[in-house]
């Protein structure tokens, strides 16, 4: 169905209803109506009211004057009084074209059938019920008009086309569920971005316990924490009581390498810096290799006011020493730190305190989150690494809800944040009983990013009729900015569609387009690759909410976020 309404041709009907004294009024309201019209583009939408109708001619209103006369092409037969919403599909000099949205239906006959069949009263809400319901394409009838009545008394305050989307993709109704589908749906659900406010909301909490005099309460939280974030980790063998004083593990079968003087201990080596390699014996080919240092806790400005900072803070020598030298990693500090916070004879508190509150620790703190949340994308490939992952969030984000509900009360940002982790991943375990899909925190070049994998599949068949698969990769990265990637796979042949907002970006992944294209020939594919500027990033919910009613699209990887 059609409508289209024609510049300067007035109806005679309508002159005659409304009387020869309003003909010239009626001309002005039909000028300013097109004058409106004519003023906006292809794509917009024009909501007038029905002020009269003859035959298949109507006269809209559109405010302030506005008139909009139109020929009715179809089996639309709107009532006067009735709200109508149209796209502008053309709107050249002597001729507009307008569709009508599906917002129209909310006033069609069939809905007011429904809503009397089912024994329920017609007003705003339970019109605005069905049209949201007819347009998932739900079932309508009265189980489940009686069944989405119930949801939308038990949430008043969500709108009604949230919870008949949530019913079509058959996610349990729950305030958590609804907090983190809006959040997809309006681009605010990046788990990488949670993940990173997490540090910062830990010290803000701390600094609040132990400014409002809660010491204890605030060092058993940190020590918890700490605990968490290395557990499993053995005695450092950096430590003084590992490598440095265990000079008796020489008899005792410990690792030696050979030198001048006969074997020279590892941990002798370890004590000197690396200094005291021993010179290979002789007819030796090749020396046996020396411990490799370890990477550096923070970068050399940094790692100076760090350890002055162990320093003053009365942390043991043989700590402070093995963290200046690189003989420490950041787990082994950490696990370090965590021992002393466990000791009754804690050292001078108030100066320990300005170690764990100091720039430079928070730093350490935060990089070993980011180091144990976060994946560098060449272990995405790596088999189970994503299933490992969340494994890992899953049990860390609930061992940090529980540590943090026995020592603050309250709503406080950490709590937030912690929560909104939990439940994106729950949210997301859900989403792939119907659809392939997970997001990936990614560390890129020191740089933080946000990956989304959808593929499109019904979970239960590996392709589409025709044998094809497809996927779409999303990405949020700092200086490329969003970047979709559409494959597509038939029997090898593969198929990639790169969409960037920046045409420096795109010149860029098309001159190195031949690294992925080589690396996918040397695997028995073939490959083809297009690139195409446009503004706006993909929304990977609205790409679900958009598959077909009876979702058939691919898949290749499935995994489940509580494991």
């Amino acid at each position: 169905m059609r409508l289209s309404s024609y510049v300067n041709q007035i109806n005679q009907t309508f002159t005659e209803n409304l009387g020869a004294e309003n003909s010239s009024s009626l001309e002005q309201g039909l000028k300013n109506g097109m004058d409106a019209i004519l003023g906006k583009v292809p794509g917009q939408s024009v909501t007038g009211e029905v002020l009269l109708k003859e035959g298949n001619n109507v006269l809209i209103s559109m405010g302030e004057n506005q008139l909009l006369q139109a020929k009715l092409e179809g089996s639309m037969s709107p009532q006067i009084g009735q709200l109508l919403t149209f796209q502008i599909k053309n709107n050249s000099a002597n001729k507009v074209v307008l569709t009508p949205l599906f917002e129209n239906l909310s006033q069609d006959p069939n809905v007011s059938k429904a809503l009397q069949a089912a024994g329920m009263p017609e007003n705003n809400i339970t019109t605005a019920m069905v049209k949201a319901m007819m347009q998932e394409g739900l079932p309508v009838n009265k189980q489940s008009l009686y069944q989405m009545n119930r949801m939308l008394n038990a949430n008043p305050q969500v709108n009604v086309q949230t919870l008949a989307q949530m019913q079509r993709m058959n996610l349990p109704i729950t305030p958590e569920n609804i907090f983190q589908f809006e959040a997809y749906k309006n681009y605010q659900h990046q788990l990488g971005e949670s993940l990173s406010d997490i540090a910062d909301a830990f010290t803000q909490s701390f600094q609040e316990m132990t400014g409002s005099g809660e010491i204890q309460q605030g060092l058993s939280f940190y020590r918890e924490v700490l605990g968490i974030l290395t557990e499993g980790l053995g005695e450092p063998e950096a430590a003084e009581e590992g490598m440095v004083e265990k000079e008796s593990m020489a008899e005792e079968g410990a690792l030696q390498i050979p030198g001048e003087e006969g074997n020279v201990p590892v941990s002798k080596i370890v004590e000197d810096g690396g200094k005291a390699a021993a010179e290979p014996p002789v007819g030796s080919s090749q020396p046996e290799p020396v411990q490799k240092p370890q990477e550096p806790v923070l970068p050399e400005k940094e790692l100076n006011a760090l350890v002055r900072q162990l320093k003053d803070a009365g942390v043991p020598e043989r700590i402070v020493g093995a963290v200046a030298q690189n003989r420490m990693n950041v787990p082994e500090l950490l696990h370090e730190v965590q021992k002393m916070l466990s000791e009754e004879s804690f050292p001078d508190k108030e100066k320990f305190f300005d170690l764990l509150e100091s720039r430079e620790f928070k730093h350490v703190l935060k990089n070993e989150m980011n180091r144990q949340w976060l994946m560098l994308p060449e272990d995405v490939a790596k088999e189970n690494s994503v299933d490992k992952l969340y494994e890992r969030l899953n049990s860390q984000m609930n061992r940090l809800n529980q540590a943090l509900s026995q020592t603050v009360k309250g709503d406080t940002p950490l709590a937030r944040t912690i929560s909104n982790v939990s439940g994106n991943i729950d949210f997301m375990n859900q989403l792939n009983q119907m659809f392939t899909y997970v997001q990936i925190p990614l560390k890129m070049h020191g740089k933080e990013a946000n990956g989304e994998l959808f593929v499109y599949t019904n979970k239960k068949s590996l392709a589409r009729k025709d044998g094809s698969v497809s996927a779409l990769l999303h990405l949020d990265m700092e200086y490329l900015g969003g970047l979709d990637v559409y494959v597509a796979l038939n029997d090898k042949k593969v198929s990639t569609k790169f969409y960037l907002q920046d045409d420096s970006a795109l010149d860029l992944i098309a001159q190195n387009i031949e690294l992925l294209n080589s690396r996918l020939n040397e695997r028995g594919y073939s490959a083809s690759a297009e690139f195409i500027n446009r503004d706006g990033n993909t929304n990977v919910m609205e790409e679900m909410l958009n598959q077909n009613k009876n979702i058939s699209v691919l898949a290749g990887y499935s995994f489940d976020a509580r494991a």
